[in-house]
């Protein structure tokens, strides 16, 4: 359906910011909901009844609106590029073992050994000595190995899901991440991350930390496998305001140590990525479930030593941690809060701009 609006009287941007907010958008499903019939036609919309300021402050609005959301899009951007930044040097060290063969081609440039990674003489060579001058008869570097990812684990448990309202011993509130939360979360937001009630106990046992991974293995489609992750940061942490545990259809790794976490994160992005996990699926009656047995037992991570995974995660942990930061949450509370409020006329741009500010 297209809407022409009648730019004599509302600013296009104006009415767009107006009718995607949540008081519209629960007032479409109040009305659909009265009468069985979804409200999204013609006649429905003409009388929709709307506040309209004068065209010159709903231009003002729009302006600020979108502004807002300018740097919201920036932020993902900045996250997508750090995120290829990360994989690509998880590629170039752990997967074409770049380094080492840089080295058997006969470079000595410590800058180049390293890809680039960093311009200090003194830095790259500590990282250039780090990887052994020739491939062994296995095709890793010599001295390196695989390990399963089960080794590299001090455990692995399912989530919970708890029960919508406290009872009985089920009365410790918790945050519960899903699958499908992990994307928003990711681009530093909280998705629609439920707060349900579990017992203590249950709770203790699956509570999250930093440098926990979590990774979904149940609800996949014959579209999209299961196997998504996320390494877990204080900063995550820092946006509940209760213990979190990822939800029933999710597991928790907890790895050996934080270098491991780092190097094994990004292992299972790329894996992802590229369609790896999908020899993991289980499909029965129309919905993938990972079988992480399987995948615990046999898949293989290169693995180089501690003095590799350590200076692998001075590289790639600033990384994560700024894709990780609460700038996007910050922004995006300010422009839930920010919208309604300029819509109905309760605050005029001024006051938002100060608002706005105040939160940067």
């Amino acid at each position: 359906m297209k809407l022409t609006v009648n730019e004599r009287i509302a600013d296009p941007k104006f009415v767009y910011y107006l009718v995607s907010s949540q008081s519209s958008i629960e007032k479409i499903l109040r009305d659909s909901e009265a009468t069985g019939v979804p409200k999204t036609n013609v006649a429905y919309l003409k009388s929709f009844p709307v506040f309209l300021p004068p065209l010159d402050e709903q231009r003002s609005i729009s302006s600020l609106l979108s502004s807002l959301d300018d740097k919201i899009e920036l932020n993902r951007r900045i996250n997508d590029t750090l995120e290829a930044m990360a994989q690509a040097i998880f590629r170039d060290w752990f997967v074409d073992f770049g380094p080492t063969r840089r080295k058997v081609q006969g470079v000595t440039d410590p800058v180049t050994i390293v890809g680039g990674l960093v311009t200090d003489p003194t830095r790259a060579q500590e990282l250039a000595d780090l990887f052994p001058p020739t491939l062994g008869d296995d095709g890793l570097p010599e001295g390196w190995e695989t390990r399963v990812v089960g080794d590299l684990l001090e455990g692995s448990i399912g989530g919970d899901w708890g029960s919508d309202e406290p009872m009985g011993q089920s009365n410790h509130r918790i945050a519960v991440i899903r699958g499908t939360d992990l994307p928003s979360i990711e681009e530093g937001g909280t998705g629609s991350v439920p707060y349900r009630y579990t017992a203590l106990k249950k709770a203790q046992r699956r509570t999250l930390r930093s440098d926990d991974i979590v990774i979904e293995v149940s609800g996949g489609s014959p579209k999209q496998p299961t196997g998504r992750s996320m390494l877990i940061t204080q900063s995550i942490l820092d946006r509940f305001d209760s213990d979190v545990v990822c939800a029933s259809f999710c597991r928790r790794f907890r790895t050996l140590s934080p270098q491991v976490s780092i190097l094994l994160s990004l292992h299972l992005s790329v894996l992802y990525a590229e369609g790896g996990t999908w020899k993991y699926q289980n499909q029965s009656t129309g919905i993938s479930n990972f079988q992480t047995t399987l995948f615990l037992e046999t898949e293989r991570v290169n693995w180089g030593g501690e003095l590799i995974a350590g200076a692998f995660e001075s590289l790639v942990r600033p990384m994560i941690e700024r894709m990780r930061t609460n700038e996007n949450i910050t922004l995006g509370a300010t422009r839930d809060l920010l919208l309604p409020k300029l819509m109905s006329g309760e605050i005029r741009v001024g006051e938002a701009e100060e608002i706005l500010e105040a939160a940067q």
